[in-house]
């Protein structure tokens, strides 16, 4: 991941984060772009959707490479298809002018940060196991 989401600067990547702490900020980030994008969905400008439905398909493609998908086993087949419709929600809830449906993506994507908040903060649903990030 380099700067397509987070702007100048070294990758997170790069910078020795904790990977679900990683993941925490972009799902944070997601969120705040999709009320950025339902916040434009009413305008005639098509542009800043756009801009918008770019910049969340680059963090969900963010957070699927950041999947260890070798070690990640079930969970992580369950994540690249989270993400996936994800993205398919996305573009569609844009195309249609649907704030709701970006509403419930939102909300999925909240619920789904809380978790990875708990395992990092918390240290709940933590073992030993394979890492599910790279």
């Amino acid at each position: 991941m380099t700067n397509s989401v987070h702007g100048e600067g070294s990758s997170l990547a790069e910078s020795g984060a904790i990977p679900e702490h990683v993941v925490v900020l972009l799902l944070e980030a997601a969120q705040r772009f999709l009320v950025k994008l339902e916040e434009a969905l009413p305008g005639g400008d098509p542009r800043p959707r756009e801009y918008f439905v770019k910049k969340l398909l680059a963090i969900l493609d963010a957070l699927h490479q950041r999947l260890n998908h070798e070690a990640g086993g079930e969970l992580v087949g369950n994540l690249i298809r989270l993400y996936a419709w994800w993205g398919h929600e996305i573009i569609e809830a844009s195309d249609a002018a649907d704030g709701p449906r970006l509403k419930r993506v939102c909300a999925q994507m909240g619920d789904i940060r809380q978790a990875w908040e708990k395992v990092l903060f918390q240290g709940e649903g933590m073992s030993e196991g394979p890492s599910l990030f790279l």
